[in-house]
């Protein structure tokens, strides 16, 4: 019998240590909205959403940072 390789459900070297983020309850519905449009965890998509405006945020930065 093949034994199958053991599937990472985040990123190799990713911490798995939880961060709290306090929402509104319209927005943490909103989230929940658009995770579930997505098919994907609450966690999955706000990480997500995270590193999109971490990536935008230093886009934005000026040039001498």
């Amino acid at each position: 019998m093949e034994t199958l390789p053991k599937v990472r459900r985040i990123p190799k070297g990713t911490t798995s240590r939880p961060s709290g983020v306090r929402l509104m309850p319209d927005e943490l519905a909103e989230v929940d909205q658009y995770a579930f449009d997505e098919q994907r965890s609450r966690a999955w998509f706000l990480r997500a959403l995270i590193l999109r405006g971490l990536a935008e945020y230093k886009r934005a930065l000026p040039a001498h940072q």
